[in-house]
């Protein structure tokens, strides 16, 4: 058995994996891009060696660790007439308030380096007036030097901290285009909901789509639905719906629309959470037959209540699950300690940063909003 998981969250980038042969598992660890340190123990018998592997595996997992099904690369940030390495990742940032030219002439500058061509990866952090301008130039530089990106299989557009712009603030835009013009990606990941679109598309080699937002719009998800059928080889979906107070209009219905028809034929990995609508979500995934395929479901981070609880212990079909997170939930202490004894340490069930005040005030938040 083989495991790898990393953890990215701002500039902590670390990878974590575990190889079992026989009655020896050996761990290796460290910074994505190093080789990390190893250890190996010893065990009386293979059981024993994957019994603690599995132990190791989901505290790693509770710490916020994700299994992948390929390393990343280390991502390092693009300063102009910089050489470029093809076996790295090449962020791109433009900070209006250090006088930094902006985020095209970066990419420009870029494009003329020689590998840039062989790149795989590409990274947009935050971009000059962010918070007022649409990532539509962003997007379009690439459409037009599609050719020379062809090799690009990865793309992150948002990668912006709250200290440099509000989730809520970013300003995406129609990737309709882009897209079309990068249909063989594999991964794709993008932070910010306002103006995001995704119109028509075609991706059959997709593996990991993520999209984070503190208020998605409902057209976002019905772009998908329509599309999903060329998602056969996604793996990992995970979709934070947010608030109305930030912009989030997602129904109910939505949802049914994008899980309908036995899509993503593939998947392992689902995360359906931040949402205002959590309790509404988790009906929809009530004994629904998605919970047969995938192995993880991540509903976190939003307003999970009395009646997603009550949901959630009615639901045979998470039983088979080899994790589930309802990390940030509003549910009784008598829901959590019923759904505690079920799922063990498969689940993780850590109330709300506000779930006294919420429960008090008759007020709940989604974990990200603003």
């Amino acid at each position: 058995m083989e495991k790898y998981l990393e953890y990215k969250d701002g500039s902590s980038q670390k990878f974590w994996k575990i190889l079992v042969e026989g009655n020896t598992h050996s761990v290796t660890y460290g910074k994505i891009g190093t080789q990390g340190v190893q250890k190996d123990k010893t065990f009386n018998s293979e059981e024993e060696a994957l019994k603690d592997a599995n132990k190791l595996i989901a505290s790693k997992e509770k710490k916020g660790y994700k299994a992948i099904s390929s390393p990343s690369r280390k991502v390092v940030t693009y300063t102009l007439n910089s050489e470029v390495d093809p076996t790295l990742a090449y962020k791109f940032i433009s900070y209006e308030y250090d006088n930094d030219p902006e985020i095209l002439e970066f990419l420009n500058n870029f494009k003329a380096q020689e590998n840039s061509d062989k790149v795989e990866e590409i990274v947009i952090g935050m971009w000059e007036e962010g918070y007022d301008k649409s990532s539509s130039h962003i997007l379009n530089f690439f459409v037009e030097n599609k050719d020379h990106f062809s090799n690009v299989k990865h793309f992150y557009i948002g990668d912006i901290e709250s200290e440099e712009n509000e989730i809520s603030w970013i300003q995406q835009s129609s990737f309709e285009n882009f897209l079309k013009a990068y249909s063989h990606i594999e991964s794709l990941k993008v932070r910010g909901g306002n103006n995001l679109t995704f119109g028509t598309f075609n991706l059959p080699n997709l593996k990991t789509l993520t999209i984070e937002s503190g208020g998605l719009d409902n057209e976002l998800i019905e772009d998908i639905a329509k599309s999903k059928n060329s998602l056969t080889s996604l793996e990992e979906l995970e979709i934070w719906f947010g608030t109305s107070d930030y912009g989030a209009t997602v129904t109910k219905e939505t949802v049914k629309k994008l899980l309908a028809d036995n899509p993503f034929p593939n998947l392992q990995h689902l995360g359906l959470m931040n949402a205002e609508i959590q309790d509404e979500i988790v009906a929809v995934l009530e004994n629904h037959e998605i919970l047969s395929r995938i192995k993880t479901l991540d509903i976190s981070m939003g307003v999970l209540r009395e009646e997603g609880g009550k949901s959630l212990l009615r639901n045979e079909a998470l039983d088979q699950l080899e994790k589930i997170n309802c990390d940030f939930h509003y549910m009784s202490e008598e829901q959590t300690k019923a759904l505690r004894k079920r799922f063990g340490t498969k689940g993780s069930f850590e109330y709300s940063d506000y779930y006294e005040e919420a429960v008090e005030e008759d007020w709940y938040y989604v974990e990200v909003g603003e």
